[in-house]
């Protein structure tokens, strides 16, 4: 039997101990030999470590790997073929026997024929989860308790399956959305909750279930593993306790503490920028809106790649790897690099043909306007008021209640009155923390706000943290420079507002405000009238 894997730091006896597992041969019954579960329980106890093993149809153990507290390298597999009939079994040093959406993947991309999950704490079996393929997109589960799994018949049960296939039905038992976990740093004088919400908000848009946060002074964060020792070991009761998938950090993390954080959850952890880029490789539909999310998320994993291979809990699924993250982890630097250069390439072309379009536009003599907010605050909604007030008939969809709903931009030409038009564009949202590769690779859209004449920042007055939104829009303004530009402020959503006073107070501190709710429909001539004046 193959071993591979870290091997370092184990004493010889002990890898002798492993091989001698192989001598034991699993009857076809049998999910896995007592002897060589009771063996992998004692070295993933002793060692601290994932221990992995294949086991072929006929029963018996042809590979093993053994890996750090949280990752293990997989056996490699000789011949495409040889997945189909094999059984991976690895153990979790956490305690945690729950299978992951990148377990998964593992099951799927490798063609094994199942995927079992053993949880091992402090030498005692928790108990153990097992997934089989299907021909379907959902894996069929079975989850046995530590007294149970021995009457659990491994063959009845795959051939349940297979007479399941041959007649058409489908199974019912699927993996489920993934369940997030929030940390995040912040400062004293900050509400506790402020900063999680909005990060709230952005796992649910991701098509995350949020079961739990935790939050600590920054003062007390460490520069290697993000949160202090306390607060780690807190944090792992409280993953145990909330049976969480992934853990997303509000912050942009090092490659060290997003590593110290895998090693120490044994979880997928992903930060603030990691969930944005995955929000944006969902919304992306045109060619450009691709290439950029593309661009971005490979200078923002750049920095992480190990290149230690194929891991188990590193393989690409669920939320944080949609578009290239699925296919581009695996690429070693040199050739990341190389696509990054060939985006870059790709992106100036599409910069010059949106130069000839704005070239053709400024010939027309229309004053150019852009649109800018805050994610969410309602913007697509004013281009489709504006459409349908100006008598247009509208191809866009309605503004969603989801943060980054609109990714592409979308330039109309719109009539004000018998002597005025305008060219009206929508443009992607700022969100506060928005990293510095973001505004960068997102260029080719934000250029219209850098040629636009004139801004209408549609600022959401409903929201508790409007002050704080308008702020980042001004300061990212002021990152495009930008901030010189004519601004009409727009206070949406004042039939959500009961104090009035909050939204004069709001006006006595923006350029011309105006108030008024998109979603009931008013009328946008107040508008129109302040630009028709800055026009003038």
């Amino acid at each position: 039997m193959d071993i591979s894997g870290d091997l370092s730091g184990i004493r010889a006896s002990q890898i002798v101990e492993l091989k001698k597992l192989s001598e034991f041969q699993t009857e076809r019954d049998e999910l896995i030999h007592p002897e060589i579960l009771d063996g992998l329980i004692r070295l993933t106890h002793l060692w601290n470590r994932e221990i992995c093993i294949y086991l072929s149809r006929s029963g018996v153990l042809i590979a093993a790997a053994v890996g750090q507290h949280a990752t293990v390298t997989l056996p490699p597999l000789k011949g495409r073929s040889q997945g189909k009939h094999l059984r991976c079994i690895h153990t979790h040093p956490n305690g945690d026997p729950r299978l992951s959406p990148l377990d998964y993947t593992a099951l799927s991309s490798l063609k094994l024929e199942s995927m079992t999950a053993i949880g091992v704490r402090q030498g005692k079996l928790t108990g153990l989860q097992l997934a089989y393929r299907t021909s379907g997109s959902a894996p069929l589960l079975v989850d046995l308790r530590p007294n149970d799994w021995r009457e659990f018949n491994y063959s009845e049960s795959l051939d349940s399956l297979l007479h399941d296939k041959t007649a058409g039905k489908k199974t019912e038992t699927k993996a489920g959305k993934e369940r997030a976990f929030l940390i995040a740093l912040q400062d004293g004088d900050q509400e506790i909750n402020e900063d999680l919400e909005e990060l709230g908000e952005l796992a649910l848009t991701a098509g995350v279930d949020v079961v739990g946060q935790l939050v600590q002074l920054r003062r007390y964060g460490q520069s290697r593993s993000y949160l202090g020792s306390g607060k780690l070991e807190e944090l792992l009761h409280r993953l145990q306790e909330t049976q969480a998938d992934v853990v997303i950090s509000d912050d942009e993390l090092s490659a060290t503490q997003l590593r110290t954080l895998e090693m120490e959850t044994g979880l997928k952890v992903l930060d603030r920028t990691g969930l944005i880029l995955d929000i944006f490789a969902q919304r992306a539909r045109s060619r450009e809106g691709k290439l950029q999310v593309e661009l971005a998320q490979l200078q923002h994993l750049l920095p992480y790649l190990t290149g230690q291979g194929q891991a188990l809990s590193r393989l690409g699924a669920g939320i944080g790897s949609r578009g290239p993250g699925e296919t581009k982890l695996e690429l070693d630097r040199r050739r990341m690099r190389e696509r990054i250069t060939l985006l870059d390439k790709e992106l100036k072309l599409v910069l010059q043909h949106r130069e000839i379009q704005r070239r053709q536009r400024t010939k027309s003599g229309l004053p150019t306007v852009a649109l800018v907010g805050y994610t969410n605050a309602g913007k697509t909604t004013f281009m489709k008021n504006a459409m349908l007030q100006s008598g247009l008939r509208t191809d866009i969809p309605a503004g969603e209640n989801k943060l980054f709903a609109t990714l592409d931009p979308i330039v109309r030409r719109i009539k004000l009155n018998s002597s005025l038009e305008i060219l009206l564009s929508d443009t992607v949202g700022f969100i506060r923390k928005l990293p510095t590769q973001l505004l960068k690779a997102f260029l080719a859209t934000l250029e219209e706000v850098q040629q636009a004449d004139i801004l209408i920042h549609v600022l959401d007055v409903s929201h508790p943290q409007a002050h704080q939104q308008a702020e980042t829009v001004h300061e990212v303004l002021g990152q495009l420079k930008c901030r010189e530009k004519p601004i009409i402020t727009l206070l949406n959503k004042v039939d959500k507002v009961e104090d009035d006073h909050e939204i004069s107070k709001l006006a006595e501190q923006l350029p011309y405000p105006t108030a008024l709710s998109l979603k009931r429909g008013d009328s946008l001539k107040p508008v129109w009238t302040v630009l028709e004046s800055l026009l003038e």
